[in-house]
């Protein structure tokens, strides 16, 4: 029983703190294992409705987590060249979990290389009817071009292309394409709502551009991706995504004037959305439609908030 408590203890390690490559137990006393611990500690003690430094913080950690799979890598590479046989015997007791986490490791930085790639090179050089040939995208109204243009130069970016979703359910969403930066918005969202809460719905995804979400959500995909053997990795990834959300709410509303317009309108596309059906995974970029998870843990891997805690954090504001 007890030959087996290190190994038991490496796997442990593996899924919590990340892959150990040292000289038998004393690993985990690795300095990159002990700013990851910090790391972690930190995020902890962050306020609640500190949406910006929340996320900052757990983009860190899949940083931290992606290097010492990289530090995993070299280190293997260092063995087989060096062949060297202090480390050798440093290791015999663990071989067969370091090869494991050596091979992990190599598997999850070429996929995060091959994804990052493809969506780069591949996916946003796609024009807006090609990534979404499910849906059908018409010219937006001159009314909605203005409303847009006014809230990018309040928000000091540059005004991104518009197009209409030939659709009656209410949402919205941006994402990126041959054309640039695309918002686009539901017809339904159009007939549905009070001007003065389109206005803030578009202010939302307005949001997402000027906090730069695109970058982070990206990068910490990546990272997940990278990162496919840790479980952790699947939890803060969600957490990253929810925590932006919340953020270009509270961005939304200081660039409307106040979260009253924005509450009003999520409100009513709660209701709208309580027996709709949305793909909302096919869109996969920052889209204003949320569906409540059927549980606490499942909500753990949902990379919306639900509109319930969306509208509970702007009435709090």
């Amino acid at each position: 029983m007890l030959e087996h408590l290190p190994r038991f203890f490496f796997v442990i390690a593996w899924l919590t703190l990340g892959p150990l490559h040292a000289h038998g137990l004393s690993a985990i006393l690795t300095p990159t294992v002990i700013i990851l611990a910090i790391s972690c500690l930190i995020l902890a003690f962050i306020p609640k409705r500190l949406f910006q430094g929340q996320s900052i913080a757990m983009l860190c950690v899949l940083a931290l987590m992606f290097y010492q799979s990289l530090e995993l890598i070299i280190f293997g590479l260092h063995m087989e060249l060096t062949h060297s046989d202090a480390i050798t015997q440093g290791i015999r007791h663990f071989l067969f979990f370091f090869n494991v986490n050596l091979g992990l490791a190599l598997i999850g930085v070429v996929a995060a290389f091959g994804v990052a790639t493809y969506v780069e090179f591949g996916r946003s050089r796609l024009p807006l009817p090609n990534l979404f040939p499910q849906y059908h995208f018409v010219e937006a109204p001159q009314h909605v071009r203005q409303i847009v243009r006014k809230l990018a130069a309040t928000a000091g970016i540059s005004t991104p292309q518009i197009s209409l979703i030939d659709s009656g359910t209410p949402w919205a969403f941006i994402t990126r394409s041959r054309e640039g930066k695309v918002l686009a918005v539901s017809v339904g969202l159009l007939e549905s709502l009070e001007p003065t809460e389109i206005e803030a719905c578009l202010a939302h995804e307005i949001s997402h551009l000027k906090n730069r979400d695109y970058i982070l959500r990206f990068f910490a995909t990546m990272a997940k991706v990278g990162l496919f053997a840790r479980p952790l990795s699947y939890v803060i990834e969600p957490a990253i995504y929810r925590a932006r959300e919340h953020l270009a709410d509270t961005t939304a509303s200081k660039l409307v004037g106040g979260p009253g317009a924005l509450v009003s309108a999520l409100s009513k596309i709660r209701e709208a959305h309580h027996d709709a059906t949305v793909p909302v995974a096919s869109v996969g970029i920052t889209c204003l439609f949320s569906s409540s998870p059927r549980s606490r843990l499942l909500g753990l891997f949902n990379k919306q908030p639900s509109l319930d805690a969306r509208i509970r954090v702007l009435q709090e504001m």
